[in-house]
């Protein structure tokens, strides 16, 4: 697949197709905490483009990418056409998207995804599996209500797998050993972390407390108080333990970078040069018509990827 093309695809409103293959510049990428893929990309043409309703990046065969447009920009100078676009997977749509504020009991994914809010171009993990219910706050959006789903039923953070698929759980993770590596190394990241929540409880006394050692063994010193959350009713002292978690999330990170793309997704796991091998967190790939395809697996190290 490394010796693949890159291709951009738009669709316009009136049904409109353009190609593109003479890519000036493009990175997508994908990420295990934020619910969709993005895609900026920049090429040679695009005269008489305009209400664009889909872009489509593919590497061969692979569709990597599929969304909305957020932006596109067509310039012309010296001579020559170039059209810029940025783009979010149409799952971006389920954090944009409120559900009515109440109860939601006997919830399940299935149910969830087509029941309550039906999100076009975006499909779902099959899962019947239920709980009793979970409790949808103001304006809450429905990919809070996935969330809080998965963490009920797996005490795990969901995520965007394939092209815009809604996942609970790792879809058979392959394990890739990427050739022509000319990069590797790790970070830390410790600007979200919070050391301890309150929460008040329905008498209006921050009874509910939760603290992890984590960042004060660092040196952060972090509180966080909130009104009464009814979102985790059932679930008070894992509510407030998600919420600490999850800003520690991509806390510590490895990488390593190749010349190519192998057909990575998230949650596959990748084999380091050391022979060490890790699920990946975030995928970027990058590059361009001239100089070809590089690729960028990330690994982190959290409360919810590679523990």
């Amino acid at each position: 697949m490394s010796e693949e093309k890159a291709v951009l695809t738009l669709k316009t409103t009136g049904g409109t197709i353009f190609s593109f293959s003479n890519l000036v510049g493009f990175r997508c990428r994908k990420e295990r905490y934020t619910p969709y893929s993005t895609l900026d990309v920049t090429v040679v043409g695009g005269d008489g483009i305009a209400d664009v309703v889909e872009a489509k990046f593919s590497i061969g065969s692979k569709i990597l990418h599929r969304g909305i447009m957020d932006s596109l920009t067509v310039t012309k100078s010296g001579g020559r056409t170039l059209l810029r676009l940025s783009s979010r997977g149409f799952s971006s749509m389920l954090a944009q998207n409120e559900l009515a504020p109440g109860m939601l009991a006997g919830l399940s994914l299935n149910s969830l995804m087509s029941e309550k809010m039906i999100v076009p171009n975006v499909t779902w993990q099959s899962s019947s599996q239920t709980v009793r219910y979970i409790y949808v706050n103001e304006h809450d959006s429905q990919w809070s209500a996935i969330v809080n789903l998965s963490l009920m039923l797996n005490a795990d953070y969901p995520y965007i797998g394939a092209v815009n698929e809604v996942r609970l759980s790792p879809a058979s993770p392959k394990t890739h050993t990427p050739a022509n590596v000319f990069e590797e190394g790790g970070t830390g990241d410790y600007s979200k972390m919070v050391s301890h929540y309150h929460m008040k409880d329905v008498n209006g006394s921050y009874s509910y407390n939760y603290t992890d050692g984590f960042a004060a063994a660092r040196g952060i010193v972090r509180h966080k108080y909130i009104n009464y959350d009814r979102q985790f009713v059932a679930l008070s002292s894992y509510g407030l333990e998600y919420r600490l978690n999850f800003t520690e999330r991509g806390c510590k990170s490895k990488f390593l970078s190749y010349i190519g793309y192998n057909g990575e997704e998230l949650r596959d796991k990748v084999r380091f040069p050391d022979g060490s091998v890790y699920e990946i967190s975030a995928i970027e790939v990058c590059g361009n018509a001239q100089k070809g395809i590089f690729t960028k697996n990330i690994c982190y190290f959290d409360k919810y990827c590679n523990k």
